[in-house]
């Protein structure tokens, strides 16, 4: 039921804030024109994005980071 409590998110949104591939915090990066989506970033490997369809972060083309 709505009214019921539910326990704070934790688990896989905590993993959004860690580069998976050296597993340091990321930044989050703001939205900026037509960009949607969650961005982060690791100092020492790029950034990377949420991808709502894969439930997992994606690296970003090279392309789009240039934008």
């Amino acid at each position: 039921m709505a009214d019921e409590p539910r326990p704070h998110a934790t688990g896989r949104w905590d993993q959004l804030n860690r580069c998976p591939d050296c597993g340091a915090e990321m930044r989050r990066i703001r939205e900026v024109g037509e960009q949607v989506g969650l961005y982060y970033e690791c100092g020492a490997h790029g950034r990377f994005r949420y991808s709502w369809d894969h439930d997992a972060l994606e690296r970003v083309p090279d392309a789009e980071r240039a934008q």
